[in-house]
């Protein structure tokens, strides 16, 4: 029996792979037979060098013990202290990663097919599309993980900036007999009480080197605590013309619609576990399944003021003001009508299973062969909850529920307007102004439950894909070797992607379906394309009846009008006062500073966890129910044929070794995307923005096309120590799936002047969109030396034909007003770009104990992307600049570690609005960012170890602004992750 530490299995190999050349398959075959036992970081970063020195193609890799040992929550966390590579982060986890810069990369599982259920989904009030995340894969599932920056013809297609490969651990290469590891640890996030429970065990039996089995397994819930700028949703943002205190104030200034100060908790709950059985019945012959399970549960409660600034309900700058030459508001009063809060919860649960067969043949002269076959699919809900409060006074329907009503306020205690200062920075301060109340935000006389909404989308994503491959050795020798290889594959995966509102329905209280009023008794006119439902459960909306010409009006409702004196709809009504129990009081909000008196009453969060079940407890009398919002549902089938040749020439004695190939795919996507049926569709809903779309159409899009991807790659040894490596080859990315399948979203917001909804911002998607494609270029030298030391540099190049870019257009869409001009953002195929740039990377193991890796790249793009101030813009979400470094000391049982990654500033993307009559384009950037990570431990015994890890030690912040580094767009305050815990070995 062999128990070991949770991390310090093996630097495992993956079980699924497809046949290579000689010179790889015989180092595979060696790793299968000699036991490497990892003890400690050191040794894993030697396997992690010796995977580098050995491999034909430019890639990085981390071992078991480089996972399992440095501080990260997830894979991406793991990755991210590689050369070339940069991850994204979202409430302080790790989520996507890039390769010199580039996110269109595809993850592999044992090079296949993965789905984590994170490949499309939404996050935030601001319904963030996102794609691609590795946050909900835990580490200790993995055996270890490669980062192809080359590829070869038998390597999947999909990655523009390389190929992520996860690998799953092999039981055969565990030693004989059971080996079982564990650890069980807490963690803790800065600036929110409690510790929580994480812990992960692995457990493999290797039968003689003949039939091994193995399983891992882990768990880890985690709460953090980050201080928000928000309101970058709200798209009605002004500068000239769309202010409305041009009158008063001469000077142009940006304005944004909404600034949200937003106080958010999270709370994470992962689990997941693995299971690999492998069986090789011959020395020829290897049998093996791979079964992968992740299950990932995050909940968000923000609470968040609302800051009026430009339009709707802001009056504008009153007093003295304080503009800079950039149009930036430094300081200044702004006059608001209203005075909100929101709380906001989204609970997301994304499950995803992976299932794998892989069978391997190996005469051990010439030939060989594989065929694997994947399945996989993954399932994501997510249910939000939203509540405004209001602090001012807010006028509503009734109070009665029929017949004429005067309405009235229920927090009539409330002032009419307030009066709030700003202070500019990367995270402003708003105060209250003399004549205001000072307690506005946290005394319960003025605090009214204004409105309640809740949404949800659902994902559900299948794969499945059967390949073979084959390699023939024209001759064997260890020298002058020439490897055929030949393979194919076909793929299928499928993304049904649902977003949706739950409704009331109001037919219970009477309101009429308009669609139901027979076409004679109608009025030429008048849009009877509405039905008794709504979305927002807002006392100040009345019966939709109220809009009916007055001959369809029931004789109840005549003369009424629907925000006058329409009866009662949505009730019943709540205030601080008469329901206290629904109140949750924040002290020290958003961290202190940020808003007047640091003290907020919200709608209580923890009430709002299951979205349906709490809106519903609210309004008792009216049933609710999910509606489906077509132009935010979709469906993607992408179907892919590929095969490839491939040849290798060099054998293990040979001081070079050159691979040539040509990998050629066919891609049939089909693509459902729905539109509004006609120029009047009915909405289940009283309106448009009340409701969801009911008449539709289904627009499917076919297409198919091929791409033909050659490549090259050689490796020269020029000296005992010291490498050269060269690599050229056609590349291709997929379109992301949002962009290809989304209908024609908008956005509303009712504008307190005259009580009416209108449109703000829009966007959709757009199915004849290409993919990425681009040829790229790689050159290398790497000189090794004395105990564990690496000098590398690299240049690399890439000619991408057409970036997929966000362009901002103005499009007329009806409201309640008659219809504005608004920006709506849509995908387009842009021109091509260049990413060119450098690598330089060192590392050394002293004898001593110390030891250090350091890493830099350079990478430099160019595009045809413009704003109203720049032109050739950079590629979003590319730094310019990274580095990272980690320095190491493992001696006499003790071991210390500190990490630190680091980036520039990066352009992120435009950012659109109308101005009057004009649009404005600016350019969204986020400030420089790093990162310090450190773990400590001590080996109390052969048995047990005790460690410590901290994650952003220093609490960094991430910062975004618009155009000018001096106008704050997003902020999110930085969370410090401590974890504590004990490693087992008997």
């Amino acid at each position: 029996m062999r128990l070991l530490g949770a991390a310090s299995v093996v630097a495992l190999a993956c079980g699924a792979a497809p046949v290579y050349a000689q010179s790889e398959a015989a180092g595979a075959d060696e790793g299968s037979t000699e036991e490497i036992v990892v003890t400690g970081f050191r040794a894993s970063l030697q396997d992690a060098l010796n995977a580098k020195r050995e491999s034909n193609l430019i890639i990085e890799s981390v071992t078991a013990e480089d996972i399992g040992k440095f501080p990260d929550q997830n894979v991406a966390e793991s990755l991210q202290r590689l050369p070339g590579i940069q991850i994204d982060r979202e409430n302080g986890q790790g989520s996507k990663v890039r390769i010199r810069g580039l996110e269109q990369n595809v993850t592999l599982l044992n090079g296949e097919l993965f789905v984590s259920g994170l490949e499309v989904y939404k996050v935030g009030e601001g319904n963030y599309n996102r794609n691609d995340s590795l946050e909900g894969v835990p580490s200790e599932l993995i055996g270890g993980i490669e980062v192809y920056k080359s590829p070869n013809a038998s390597l999947l297609e999909g990655g523009l900036g390389g190929i992520v490969n996860l690998k799953t651990r092999n039981p055969l290469d565990l030693q004989d007999g059971l080996t079982v590891a564990g650890n069980v640890k807490m963690s803790k996030g800065s600036e929110i009480g409690g510790w929580e429970p994480a812990g992960a065990a692995v457990v493999g039996y290797n039968f003689n080197d003949r039939l091994g089995v193995i399983a891992s397994f882990s768990y880890e819930k985690t709460n953090n605590h980050v201080n928000v700028l928000g309101g970058d949703n709200r798209g009605n943002w002004a500068f000239d013309e769309g202010r409305r205190d041009t009158a008063t104030v001469p000077t142009n200034y940006y304005a944004p619609e909404y600034r949200y100060i937003t106080d958010r908790d999270q709370y994470r709950r992962r689990w997941g576990a693995s299971l690999g059985i492998n069986f090789r019945p011959t020395d020829e012959l290897e049998v093996s399944a791979q079964y992968f399970h992740s299950d990932l549960k995050i909940d968000t409660r923000e609470a968040s003021v609302k800051f009026p600034f430009g339009q709707g309900e802001s009056q504008g700058l009153v007093g003295d003001y304080n503009i800079n030459d950039d149009g930036i508001l430094l300081e200044g009063t702004v006059r608001a009508q209203s005075a909100e809060a929101i709380s906001f919860v989204d609970v997301s649960n994304i499950k995803s299973d992976n299932l794998q067969f892989n069978v391997d043949w190996d005469n051990a002269t010439n030939f060989r062969a594989s065929v694997t076959a994947t399945y996989s699919s993954s399932k994501m809900d997510r249910e939000v909850a939203n509540n405004d409060v209001r602090y001012t006074a807010y006028g509503v329907r009734g109070p009665g529920t029929s017949g004429p009503q005067p309405g009235f306020t229920p927090n009539s205690e409330a002032p009419p307007t307030f009066d709030f200062t700003y202070r500019n920075g990367d995270f402003p301060s708003f105060g209250i102004a003399d004549g205001s109340p000072q307690d506005l935000f946290n005394n319960p006389a003025y605090g009214f439950f204004k409105s309640h909404w809740a949404f949800g989308d659902r994902s559900d994503i299948k794969g499945n894909s059967i390949r073979a491959d084959f390699a023939y050795d024209v001759d064997d020798s260890d020298t002058n070797t020439i490897t055929l290889s030949a393979g194919f594959r076909y793929g299928q995966r499928t993304v049904d992607f649902t977003s949706g509102r739950y409704l009331a329905d109001y037919s219970g209280k009477g309101e009429l379906d308009a669609t139901a009023i027979p076409e004679d008794e109608r009025v030429d006119g008048y849009s009877y394309n509405w039905t008794p439902y709504g979305y927002f459960q807002d006392g100040a909306i009345g019966y939709k009846i109220c809009d009916l010409p007055e001959v369809n009006k029931p004789a109840a409702f005549a003369g009424c009008t629907r925000f006058g004196n329409s009866p009662a709809l949505i009730t019943p009504y709540a205030t601080f006062v008469s329901n206290p129990e629904r109140v949750e009081t924040i002290t020290n909000f958003a961290g202190g500073g940020h808003v007047e008196g640091d003290t907020v009453m919200v709608a209580d969060r923890s009430q709002m966890t299951n979205a349906l079940e709490w809106i519903q407890s609210l309004y008792p009398d009216t049933p609710f129910s999910f509606f489906a919002d077509p132009l935010q549902t979709y469906r993607v089938k992408e179907e892919t044929k590929s095969g490839y040749v491939m040849a290798d020439l060099g054998g293990l004695d040979d001081p070079y070794h050159v691979n040539v190939g040509l990998r050629v795919v066919n891609t049939r996507l089909a693509v459902d995307q729905n539109q509004p049926e006609g120029v009047d569709p009915s909405y289940w809903g009283t309106d448009n923005w009340n409701g969801v779309l009911r008449d539709f159409t289904t627009n499917r899009v076919i297409r198919s096309y091929t791409d033909f991807l050659p490549s090259a790659n050689a490796v020269f040894d020029v000296s005992d120590g010291s490498k050269i490596r060269f690599s050229a080859a056609r590349v291709v990315a997929r379109q992301p799936l949002v962009s290809l399948g989304q209908g024609f979203a908008t956005q509303f917001t009712r504008d307190p002047a005259d009580d009416l909804f209108k449109f703000t911002n829009g966007s959709r998607g757009n199915a004849e969109l290409e993919p990425f494609r681009a040829y790229q270029f790689d050159l290398g030298f790497e000189h090794y030396f004395g105990n564990q030391g690496l000098l590398s540099a690299g240049l690399f190049w890439k000619e991408v034909d057409s970036f997929i870019v966000n362009e901002t257009i103005a499009v007329f869409v009806n409201d309640q007003a008659g219809g504005r001009l608004g920006p709506v953002s849509q995908p387009a195929n842009g021109s091509g770009g260049r990413v060119k740039g450098f690598e330089l990377a060192a590392q050394y193991a002293f004898d001593f104990g110390l030891g250090f890796t350091a890493n830099y790249t350079f990478s430099d793009t160019t595009t045809d992307f413009s704003t109203d101030f720049t032109d050739h813009l950079p590629l979003p979400g590319v730094s310019k600049h990274s580095a990272n470094g980690q320095v190491y000391f493992e001696k006499y049982g003790f071991a210390a570690r500190a990490s630190y990654s680091w980036r520039s500033k990066q352009y992120l993307g435009n950012f659109g609005f109308s101005d009057g009559s004009v649009t404005r384009t600016l350019g969204i950037y986020q400030k420089p960012y790093g990162q310090l990570d450190g773990q400590i431990s001590y080996k109390l015994t052969d048995n047990f170890e005790v460690f410590a890890e901290a994650i952003n030690i220093t609490k960094a912040d991430t910062s975004v602004y618009l155009q000018f580094p001096d106008l704050p767009f997003r902020y999110e305050s930085g969370s410090r992750r401590i974890y504590g815990g004990v490693k087992f070995s008997f």
